[in-house]
């Protein structure tokens, strides 16, 4: 199983800065790791233990240089996470082969490794497995029937899921659509009803970056954890900013796009 499977941290040239903080985190709470870990950007050179660059050498769409750089990659699953998802507790490998193994048995196309609390269901409402009961199979027509939280990914399916012209967050949403004519199912690991926080077999901070400055929260992560940050490179959110986004995200998701529905309105204005 290990064998068929790789990790790929995506990222680009201006997130740099993330990388090597990402990988002493990703050392530190994942180091039994057994699986080929890739790094995939454009063109800048980074140098980490057991770690390997996939180079797009273009800087075009984020669809169309994620497909230049998976078709780099010989195995058959991905374990895709992004620069910013700072792993923070510890992983369990022998859970992660398991999984493997259930997205093997169910021949899925992928396999949601994130779990949110339940606010979030009506994003990707899902079924227990009868036969796997800690799994879940996503609904198709569901609104984030794919995301780029963190997930194993059958490659073949994803570059097929891609278009070229897209950019992450219209790729969640077109992708979606088009996972509905898939055969294969979609799954996700069942969420723990006690967790209110971002959790699953892999638990990062979700995310250290918005908008292009570091959050208050992974900075204080990063400290805690004797991990530098380059604080030159970007700004970090003032406390203002922070209200306002943990308000945001407090909201009902309903009232959530009512929010960006007014915004957006206003920004045409």
């Amino acid at each position: 199983m290990t064998k068929n499977t790789a990790i790929l941290v995506l990222s680009c040239d201006k997130y740099a800065d993330a990388w090597r903080p990402f990988f002493l985190f990703f050392e530190k709470y994942w180091g039994d790791c057994p699986f080929p870990i890739y790094l995939g950007t454009n063109e800048k050179e980074f140098k980490f233990n057991n770690v390997k660059q996939i180079f797009s050498h273009k800087n075009t769409t984020w669809s169309d240089e994620l497909q230049i750089i998976l078709k780099q990659i010989p195995e058959k699953n991905i374990i895709l996470i992004l620069e910013d998802y700072f792993i923070y507790k510890q992983v369990n490998t022998e859970t992660i082969i398991k999984l493997l193994e259930i997205m093997e048995s169910e021949n899925a196309a992928y396999l949601k490794l994130a779990a949110f609390p339940k606010k979030y269901d009506k994003l990707w409402p899902h079924n227990a497995l009868t036969r796997h009961p800690n799994i879940g199979e996503i609904e198709k027509e569901s609104q984030y029937r794919v995301c780029l939280q963190t997930a194993i990914w059958n490659k073949e399916i994803l570059l097929n899921l891609l278009n070229p012209a897209e950019n992450p967050w219209q790729f969640e949403i077109e992708a979606s659509k088009r996972s509905n004519l898939l055969d294969n199912p979609i799954l996700c690991v069942m969420a723990d009803p006690n967790q209110q926080s971002v959790h699953g077999p892999i638990q990062y901070y979700c995310t250290a970056l918005t908008a292009g400055k570091w959050m208050r929260g992974a900075v204080k992560l990063c400290k805690k954890e004797n991990i530098a940050l380059d604080l030159s490179q970007r700004l970090v959110e003032t406390r203002y900013e922070e209200l306002r986004r943990k308000l945001y995200i407090s909201l009902p998701i309903g009232i959530r796009k009512v929010v960006d529905f007014l915004g957006n309105k206003a920004k045409t204005k």
